[in-house]
């Protein structure tokens, strides 16, 4: 219970407004409120801007922009790895999976968190290889660790990384 207390720590509890940091792919940017965009929320000139009529619905908006993200560079990092690692899923979704980063179904489907956009590249794409050995080896044996190491020998300093600050991606 005190580990889980130290780890969540590191939660933030974001506001919508000028100046709030918000993470992609490992690095904060700053949020900007415009009122002269098409679109709810932008990556834009090192900027998050979220359209000011959609301040209520920040959440929503950046849920939107990073299951956007998520489904070309997660599916880009799949089909790098899964080549290297002889796999093939039957697809890759983009889902809201509560506390789990990802997940592998037992019919070979690879679910993502929509957070997982947040994490640096490095850190994704541990999480991506963790769930393709997963189509091998179902369960978190020595066996599905070795296939992990074969393509990320340093996955421990990924995985603890993730341990430590996954409680800080967070809307």
């Amino acid at each position: 219970m005190a580990e889980w207390h130290d780890l969540n720590a590191t939660r933030v509890d974001r506001e919508y407004v000028n100046g709030e940091g918000f993470l992609y792919l490992g690095r904060s940017y700053r949020l900007k409120l415009v009122g002269d965009q098409d679109e709810p929320l932008l990556l834009k000139d090192g900027y998050f801007c979220l359209r000011a009529d959609q301040e209520k619905d920040g959440p929503a908006a950046f849920r939107a922009f990073y299951r956007a993200k998520a489904l070309t560079r997660i599916g880009d990092r799949v089909a790098y790895y899964q080549d290297k690692m002889g796999v093939v899923p039957k697809s890759v979704r983009v889902l809201d999976l509560k506390n789990r980063w990802a997940s592998c179904s037992a019919d070979g489907h690879l679910n993502f968190h929509w957070k997982c956009m947040m994490a640096p590249t490095t850190i994704l794409d541990y999480i991506v290889v963790h769930e393709l050995a997963h189509l091998r080896y179902p369960n978190h044996t020595a066996a599905f660790w070795n296939e992990v190491d074969k393509l990320m020998p340093d996955f421990r300093e990924r995985k603890d990384w993730l341990r430590v600050n996954g409680a800080g991606m967070d809307l």
